[in-house]
Parts: structure tokens; C-alpha cells; sequence
């Protein structure tokens, strides 16, 4: 797989990570009903997870056989830690670093600072991913304790997290010399792009 054909399959990727986004913000705002509160936790469950799994093996969509190296044990995974450890072994430097619109400098060059909070970090992915887990999975209908709801925070501002992480983000892509630039909603088009530098270039 070349560069273009690997940025293409990133951009891809997080435009998927955009409609679920949106299908979540659907679920939060009651325009998608689906009958009980507890039901729509699991429908937000389940979207939010994929969101989360489609941040951490895109950064393997540089390298084909980590990829499938990491996707082929994903089944195993439903902890995030160990989803994180794996992927963490295969390509250390995975998790997106979201940064700020970059600021020209009086010689024509620009300059990008990197985010300092707000967004979500890799602990707050294990906290969102294994709460997401916990509702998925069916509870045991002899358990006497009462079913229980708690997310740490509200669905919106783990939204709030994951798009601070992403809007504008840098990835070091396994397999790749070069970093990409990604910004989630391009003024031209509203689409996903990503532009490839060279942080080792004179």
C-alpha cells in the first residue's frame, strides 16, 4: 500500500468515526427514539466503542500486516487495556496528539502548538471503553444487585473529549517516516483530510 492509498484509508476511517458521532448526537438530543433509557445506553454503548476502536487501529492503516496482526486478537480484547497494550506493542506511538490550528510567523512558516487538555487521553479511553463494555454485555439475571448506569461523565462530553482529541490531530503512522496532519472538517469540502510531512526534512 503507497502513501496516498494509506491516507485515503485513514481519512476513511475517521469519517466513520464522524458519522457515528453524529448517529450518537442523534441518540443524546431524543430525535432517535428506541423505547427505554436503557436501550438507547446500549445503542451509545456500542457507537461510542467503535469510535473508540476505529482511533486506535487506524494508526495501523499505514502498515497492512500490523493491522491484521492487531485486528486478528481484537475479539480477545474487551478490556482496553489490553486492546491499548496490543496495539501499544505493535506501534508505540498510536494514539493521536491533538494540536491547534496553526499561527503563521512573520517568515511565511507555520506553527502548531500541541492541545493541552480537554481532550481524551489514553486513561480516559480505558475508563469510556470498559464502561461502553460493561453495558454491552448482558447482566446476569441472577445478580441481586440493581442494574446501574454510570458513565463517569455525560454521553456529551465524552463526545466534547473525543472530538478535542481529533479536530485537528498529528499521527505517527506505523511503518512511516513521514507524520500526517489530520483535520477532521476542512473548510473546503467539510470531508476529512490529511497532509503528509517530513519532520526530519532540512
Amino acid at each position: 500500500m503507497n502513501e496516498l492509498e494509506s491516507v485515503k484509508l485513514y481519512c476513511g476511517l475517521m469519517e466513520d468515526v464522524k458519522s457515528r458521532v453524529a448517529l450518537i448526537r442523534r441518540f443524546t438530543s431524543g430525535e432517535v427514539q428506541v423505547g427505554s433509557e436503557q436501550f438507547a445506553y446500549e445503542c451509545v454503548s456500542v457507537q461510542l466503542r467503535k469510535v473508540l476502536e476505529l482511533i486506535a487501529f487506524a494508526s495501523l492503516c499505514a502498515n497492512k500486516e500490523k493491522y491484521s496482526e492487531a485486528y486478528s486478537g481484537f475479539a480477545k480484547h474487551w478490556r482496553a487495556k489490553a486492546l491499548l497494550d496490543a496495539i501499544g506493542h505493535l506501534h508505540p506511538g498510536f494514539y493521536p496528539q491533538p494540536m491547534r490550528p496553526p499561527v503563521a510567523s512573520p517568515d511565511g512558516t507555520k506553527h502548531l502548538d500541541r492541545v493541552a487538555d480537554g481532550f481524551l487521553t489514553q486513561p480516559e479511553f480505558v475508563v469510556l471503553y470498559d464502561k461502553c463494555s460493561e453495558v454491552i454485555h448482558t447482566r446476569n439475571p441472577f445478580s441481586t444487585s440493581e442494574p446501574r448506569i454510570d458513565f463517569v461523565h455525560s454521553v456529551d462530553n465524552w463526545l466534547y473529549k473525543i472530538t478535542s482529541l481529533l479536530n485537528l490531530h498529528l499521527m505517527v503512522l506505523a511503518g512511516r517516516s513521514q507524520v500526517w496532519l489530520v483535520s477532521m472538517h476542512e473548510p473546503s469540502d467539510g470531508r476529512v483530510h490529511a497532509y503528509i510531512a517530513n519532520p526530519n526534512a532540512g
